[in-house]
């Protein structure tokens, strides 16, 4: 009969002892996984914060960029046709437009990167020089000139200056927002 009790012991310990082996593996196994989900959610909650960042970074971009077009044109509109007269309406147009691009500045300033905000500095104080420039011909004008054939070596370095400020500008912001990754 001690045989039989012994057996029937050492077969409970070995079961009572596989079942907590069974139990510890578990444990590890779900304490594992879990640390795995954890630093998934913790990656994925990264992800999506970058994915904002540069949603918020491209939309002050376009926005900036909508900005210098529009002071652009008004611009090549006082210097291709004949100057107003009087003078001041079309100053006050041209003071908001530039107005403007130094108000969106601060959000590029805050949003970054540092390269963006250089470019984009750069082009609105090149086009503040513009503004100051075509403020002088306008002020000091009676209307009806037409700038482009007066003065044409300051448009032409002004479009050519707008024009390599821009490539730039656009070079950056898309390495900014990771648009210029091809899609292969």
């Amino acid at each position: 009969m001690n045989d039989v009790v012994a057996v029937a012991l050492i077969t409970a310990l070995s079961t009572v002892t596989a079942g907590g082996l069974a139990g510890a593996f578990t444990y590890r196994a779900a304490l594992a996984q879990a640390t795995s989900q954890r630093e998934q959610a913790r990656e994925g909650r990264l992800d999506e914060r970058l994915a904002r960042h540069r949603e918020v970074r491209r939309d002050v971009y376009v926005r900036f960029l909508d900005q210098l077009s529009e002071a652009h044109r008004f611009m090549d509109q006082l210097w291709m046709e004949p100057l107003p007269s009087p003078a001041e309406p079309a100053v006050r147009q041209l003071t908001e437009h530039a107005d403007q691009l130094w108000k969106t500045m601060h959000i590029i300033d805050l949003e970054g990167p540092p390269e963006v905000a250089e470019a984009a500095r750069l082009i609105a104080g090149s086009t503040w020089a513009e503004w100051d420039a075509l403020k002088e011909y306008l002020e000091g004008s009676q209307g009806g000139e037409e700038l482009h054939i007066r003065d044409s070596a300051d448009w032409a370095q002004f479009l050519r200056r707008r024009t390599k400020q821009m490539e730039q500008l656009v070079d950056r912001a898309r390495r900014a927002v990771g648009g210029h990754l091809t899609s292969g």
